[in-house]
């Protein structure tokens, strides 16, 4: 009979474990698919001394596989986007498709529309620096 305790205590220890095993994956995946869709993160915003009224900004992003900005423009404002990660779809305005490897920079002229995307299966991550005219918008979106 003792034997037979030992044993129940056991099984119960065990089921307990699958059970927290099965329950933490779960969570793991429910935390993997709940990823932001885009996450962008600025790392640098400065004035730029000599030349009067402008500033830089820099920017990390994450962007999921399928998300897509809007159609936007800056106002004044050169975008470097540089491909850390991945690859970029760039449809640019007067310039068509850019396809933007890992490792390669895309310029986008100031007030010109356009708009990224990842149109791959894996996750892709720029560096974006913007030299902008400090009293406009970062961005503007475009309507069509």
């Amino acid at each position: 009979m003792r034997g037979d305790g030992a044993m129940k205590r056991a099984l119960t220890l065990g089921c307990m474990f699958a059970a927290g095993a099965l329950l933490g994956g779960a969570t793991i995946e429910f935390s993997h698919a709940q990823a932001p869709q885009y996450a962008t993160n600025r790392i640098l915003q400065t004035d730029l001394s000599n030349l009067p009224g402008q500033e830089v900004l820099i920017f990390t992003s994450t962007w999921q596989p399928g998300f897509q900005l809007p159609l936007h423009m800056h106002p004044n404002g050169h975008e470097f986007s540089f491909v850390i990660e991945g690859e970029q779809t760039f449809e640019i305005e007067g310039v068509g498709t850019k396809v933007v490897k890992a490792g390669e920079v895309l310029y986008t002229p100031p007030n010109t529309p356009h708009f990224g995307r990842n149109a791959t299966d894996k996750v892709s991550k720029t560096l974006v620096l913007r030299i902008k005219d400090k009293e406009k918008p970062v961005m503007v979106e475009v309507k069509r």
